[in-house]
């Protein structure tokens, strides 16, 4: 019989205690509530991201990230539209895939041209399954913090385990987010777990770290930059009541941390900047989006808007006023402070709807992301939003597959595997995108405009539903 030495026994003890605690958080993770959600959410993740992509916008971040790679401002030349944090997330993950020796494709397919020809918006380039995997990791890791942090938020709000539960599926089993993520390929999830991570700082009075969340937000997209200007003036509201300078104070921390991702990217930022105002958009179009102005889905009152689309900007540049007038008129319900949680969620909501319907642009589908996780969590305090967030779910999703039909996703699953073929979906999309319509000139249109129109009405109703809320804690204010 061999005898085991004194370190063979230790290196043996410390292997099984290691094992006995693995196996211990296994069991752990299994018996939480959220892991069947989680291992649900996580498979239709998986499926989803390797074989489907909306071609234009991953065409646009690709090459204008592969242009900083190679040591050039993407704004000089007006390679890209997207702000400094894009690239920032993105760039590394590039760079350590072609370190690592992973050979990526994304080339042209001319086998797409028909569909592209005749629909004009599909593209023929597209990457491959390995490409689109890793290429959507970020979003994967944003999405499921976004998760956690609605688990983690409305935990805190409601001190009810069974409701956080509730709103995690409704956000990771929801069709929009993965729709937007995963078949799209946008990072809007991105800029919603910025805004939320923002609020969840704010309701927690940790005003610097709200500041920042909100600045690092303002660097992939501008709306939370926009949304972060009525909540200044809720912050400098709130504790004026106190004392002014105690106001000061807590807004200037507020701003401050909002500006410090900015000075650290100043340089990309002012370029960014001056390249919006060169080039911005200013047509509302068909081509993907999902406009409060849903009747543009006509080509008939679209023209009539884009021939008065000066008159739009002029109401976009009124946005911080506007946004401003429901902080002063609604000043006096700060005093509430055990309210400070709920008003500060409507604020919120308050300050997205008045975004949306001020924003000339294209306004696309996934925009609605910004404002759901936002709608989820107030649901838990306040069952009536269930109402608007279903119908901005299901609406966008809808319009989504409208444009094109749901076979303008599928190429790389054609390209790739041989369930289907490339020569089907064209004759898919190119008969869809040729049928009629009843209203319109085609059924596309027809389809846009109609659940437009339902987005436009999920719209109507959370402005009434904040406004009742935020009027009945007026008058209970009242002495």
């Amino acid at each position: 019989m061999i005898k085991q030495t004194p370190s063979s026994q230790t290196a043996n003890h410390l292997e099984h205690k290691a094992c006995m605690r693995m196996r211990h958080i296994f069991l752990k993770l299994v018996r939480h509530d959220l892991f069947v959600p989680l291992l649900i959410g996580i498979i239709l993740r998986l499926v989803l991201m390797p074989f489907f992509i909306w071609p234009h916008d991953i065409v646009a971040q690709y090459y204008s990230i592969f242009y900083v790679l190679n040591h050039h401002d993407p704004y000089s030349v007006f390679v890209s539209m997207y702000p400094p944090l894009i690239y920032v997330i993105f760039c590394p993950l590039l760079s350590l895939i072609s370190q690592i020796g992973i050979e990526l494709r994304f080339d042209v397919f001319p086998e797409t041209f028909e569909a592209a020809t005749v629909t004009e918006l599909i593209t023929s380039i597209y990457g491959d399954p390995i490409f689109l995997v890793l290429w959507k990791i970020p979003l994967f890791v944003f999405d499921l913090l976004l998760g956690i942090l609605i688990y983690q938020f409305t935990k805190k709000l409601t001190l009810n385990s069974s409701k956080a539960k509730k709103v995690f599926i409704l956000w990771f089993l929801n069709p929009l987010v993965l729709i937007t993520s995963y078949m799209h390929g946008a990072f809007d999830v991105i800029v919603a777990f910025f805004i939320l991570l923002g609020l969840y700082f704010l309701i927690d009075r940790k005003y610097l770290f709200s500041g920042i969340s909100f600045g690092l937000g303002g660097l992939t997209k501008l709306s939370p930059f926009l949304v972060a200007i009525p909540i200044l003036g809720m912050i400098f509201m709130k504790h004026a009541k106190n004392s002014l300078k105690e106001a000061f104070l807590t807004t200037f921390k507020f701003l401050a941390g909002y500006m410090i991702p900015t000075i650290i990217c100043l340089p990309w930022c002012i370029n960014y900047y001056n390249m919006v105002n060169t080039v911005t958009l200013n047509e509302l179009s068909i081509k993907g989006g999902l406009n409060q102005w849903f009747f543009a889905a006509n080509r008939n009152l679209r023209y009539g808007i884009n021939s008065n689309i000066h008159i739009l900007m002029e109401v976009f540049y009124l946005y911080p006023l506007l946004s401003l007038i429901p902080v002063l008129f609604y000043h006096k319900i700060f005093k509430k402070s055990h309210d400070f949680p709920y008003i500060t969620l409507l604020f919120s909501i308050l300050s997205f709807e008045i975004l949306y319907f001020v924003l000339p642009l294209t306004v696309q589908p996934q925009y609605l992301v910004w404002i759901i996780p936002t709608l989820i969590v107030i649901y838990a305090k306040k069952k009536s939003f269930l109402y608007p967030f279903t119908i901005f779910s299901l609406a966008a999703s809808a319009f989504f597959f409208s444009i094109q039909s749901p076979y303008a996703f599928m190429y790389p699953l054609a390209l790739f595997t041989s369930l289907c073929t490339v020569e089907q979906l064209n004759t898919s999309i190119v008969n869809y995108a040729s049928r009629p319509g009843f209203f319109s000139l085609y059924l596309r249109e027809d389809l846009c405009a109609i659940f437009g129109a339902f987005a436009f009405l999920g719209h109507l109703i959370t402005l009434y539903l904040v406004i009742r809320e935020l009027s009945k804690i007026g008058k209970d204010s009242k002495p």
